[in-house]
């Protein structure tokens, strides 16, 4: 959410005044301080894993590898979660809902057309190495527009939202949102067309086993965790309004956060309790399907762990007033997420696929790129941002007040 407000500015020269539009840069106003480090430490995991794309894992010691492979799941939930979180807690704050709901669908809007080629840009010279670059205009054209990110998932995400967010109680909201994760498999595993159109569907919509041909952000477990974030956007409304105090939020963030770890290490240790038990009488696409990652059993830990980290930024902001300087660079990241999350495959992923080091690092070369990278994306973030009016002259000293000020009011 950018909170700017224009401002008449002027240079004069001689008899010769020209106007332009300026922006007062305002921090804080209608937002948790909070949630802009935990966006900003969700676009640092996605460099991280990104620039992990660059290694070769024969070079990893095998442990090492696995704890990378689970890590690298975490930043798209984040990113999809965060993003519901954002967009309800805005909606929920709202006085005009439905302004609110017309603004996000122009954001929408901006993320398919402008966002998405962009990404796909950023990202060719990692998905399009030079061997096939001589294949013409042509593939050029098909990597731009058949590239589907994860914001074209929470563009349509911004706008189907809404009826499941106003036209929905909570409660019955969480069944649907079960059900779209329960029925994600069954259609993965079950339904299997030959028809390629009716194939894309299914893939655009529930995903499929294997490698897919466009779609790797299939729509219904992805809106699903979109969604899971309006109950958490509701509670800061809540709090933001004086109704709910921080206090009794972050106790319950934290215990949700345990359960739904422990959920977690159930639900995958019943999976592998069931594969041992019947790997050879079930069909394999049932395991293949139900396989831990982020939209099957996995998906509550990485929702878990979310829990924890806002509610230990909660208590730390909100409710301590403390905001040190690594919470303002984390920051820089959040209020320039998409600014950041475009650059970062520039720097991390084209760059060294150019520079022949993809598939060809270890994990020196591999901390090295994500140090670098990560400090050369947060630059041109900063730039960006300061560009825009988003980060201010005085920026870390603003939010340093702010949250000082807040916390003495709660």
């Amino acid at each position: 959410m950018n909170l700017q407000t224009p401002v008449n500015c002027a240079l004069q020269t001689g008899n010769i005044k020209i106007s332009f539009p300026s922006y007062q840069h305002h921090t804080g106003r209608n937002r948790i301080l909070s949630l802009d480090p935990l966006r900003g430490i969700a676009m640092a995991l996605m460099i991280l894993a990104h620039s992990y794309l660059n290694v070769n894992e024969k070079l990893l010691p095998p442990a090492l590898a696995i704890f990378f492979w689970f890590l690298n799941y975490l930043p798209a939930v984040a990113f999809v979660w965060i993003s519901g979180t954002v967009f309800s807690y805005f909606l929920y704050s709202a006085s005009d809902p439905a302004k609110t709901c017309r603004r996000y669908a122009a954001r929408a809007a901006f993320l398919i057309l402008i966002a998405h080629p962009a990404i796909n840009l950023a990202s060719l010279g990692f998905t399009m190495p030079v061997k096939e670059s001589s294949l013409g205009y042509s593939a050029l054209l098909s990597q731009l527009v058949f590239g589907f990110p994860i914001t074209d998932t929470i563009a349509v995400s911004l706008l189907l939202a809404p009826f499941f967010i106003r036209g929905i109680a909570p409660l019955k909201r969480g069944l649907v949102i079960l059900l779209m994760l329960f029925i994600t498999p069954l259609f993965v595993a079950f339904i299997n067309p030959h028809q390629l159109p009716i194939l894309l569907v299914k893939e655009a919509l529930f995903g499929v086993i294997g490698e897919p041909r466009l779609f790797w952000w299939p729509l219904i477990p992805w809106l699903a965790i979109f969604l899971t974030g309006s109950f958490m956007g509701q509670t800061l409304a809540l709090a933001k309004q004086g109704k709910l105090f921080y206090d009794n939020l972050v106790q319950t963030m934290y215990k949700t956060g345990l359960v739904l770890v422990l959920i977690s290490i159930l639900l995958t240790s019943g999976y592998k309790l069931i594969k041992v038990a019947f790997m050879d009488d079930w069909n394999p696409n049932i395991f293949a399907a139900l396989y831990p990652k982020q939209t099957t059993s996995l998906l509550p830990c990485y929702l878990g762990l979310l829990y924890l980290i806002f509610a230990k930024l909660v208590h730390r902001i909100e409710i301590a007033g403390n905001y040190d300087r690594l919470l303002w660079f984390l920051s820089v990241f959040g209020r320039t997420a998409l600014f950041t999350f475009i650059v970062q495959f520039t720097v991390v992923e084209s760059v060294p696929a150019l520079l022949g080091l993809r598939g060809n690092i270890g994990l020196t070369g591999f901390l090295n790129l994500f140090i670098i990278g990560s400090c050369v994306v947060w630059l041109l973030s900063f730039a960006y941002g300061r560009m825009r009016g988003w980060v201010s002259e005085h920026d870390y000293a603003e939010h340093v007040a702010i949250a000082r000020t807040n916390a003495l009011k709660g």
